[in-house]
């Protein structure tokens, strides 16, 4: 595991720029208020750069903690990018259905006060209810997502990083027969599902809608950083 130097150039541009962002959005009402309303005219553009920036970035950063490098040879920066902001849309998409979805399922089965208490303000109601669209969503759609991100991870080091791998369909049954489907199972889709992504998103749903899709974005870059340590500490151990 490579240190975070800030004796390095790219590690104090890669902070900086991390610190302009957040407290652009903390202290700016005028970059606030641009965010949202862009957010809300555009939420699949927009959804599509938050992830194409930010989880391609915790992806390039979990690399600088594993190798010491943003972009190691055979990165993909661009085709990740892309991969990621489609990925992007998929989820603002799912987000949408689940947030109205999961609330109406509810009331069905006598809980009518599930919408009006996800739009209101903290309290039980609002918590039990964000629970439960995270859970359904991190059930029947964050497998389906995991895997496609994995078939585009391996189609993109098939060509070794390069744009050829986008003028070139992948070999979706030739790429998941190359899984290891135990390690996926056990690490990625039973793990990180039930120990993180359930409760992470139960907070992404208790914020106002105009931010859950940053959230996820951020929370992406995280879970990068996790498993680049669990991977270094499994290679020790």
């Amino acid at each position: 595991m490579k240190g975070f130097r800030l004796d390095r150039p790219a590690d104090r541009w890669s902070l900086g720029c991390g610190l302009v962002l957040v407290l652009s959005l903390l202290l700016s009402d005028t970059v606030l208020r641009a965010y949202v309303a862009l957010t809300d005219a555009h939420p699949f553009a927009a959804g599509f750069c938050k992830f194409a920036l930010l989880a391609t970035f915790g992806e390039s950063l979990a690399q600088r903690m594993l190798v010491g490098r943003y972009l190691p040879p055979r990165f993909g920066l661009v085709p990740r990018a892309l991969a990621w902001g489609f990925l992007g849309i998929c989820i603002t998409l799912a987000f949408m259905i689940f947030s109205a979805g999961v609330p109406l399922a509810m009331s069905r089965i006598g809980m009518d006060w599930a919408a009006r208490a996800l739009a209101g303000p903290f309290g039980t109601e609002k918590l039990l209810t964000a629970f439960a669209i995270s859970l359904c969503l991190n059930i029947l759609f964050a497998p389906v997502l995991m895997v496609a991100h994995k078939v585009s991870d391996l189609h993109i080091a098939r060509y070794e990083g390069t744009l050829r791998c986008l003028w070139h369909l992948p070999d979706v049954g030739g790429l998941l027969k190359s899984v290891n489907w135990d390690v996926m199972w056990r690490l990625v889709l039973f793990r990180t599902v039930v120990f993180f992504w359930i409760p992470v998103h139960t907070i992404t749903f208790l914020l106002p809608e105009a931010f859950r899709v940053l959230f996820a974005a951020l929370l992406g870059a995280v879970l990068g950083l996790i498993l680049a340590w669990a991977g270094s500490r499994q290679a020790k151990g």
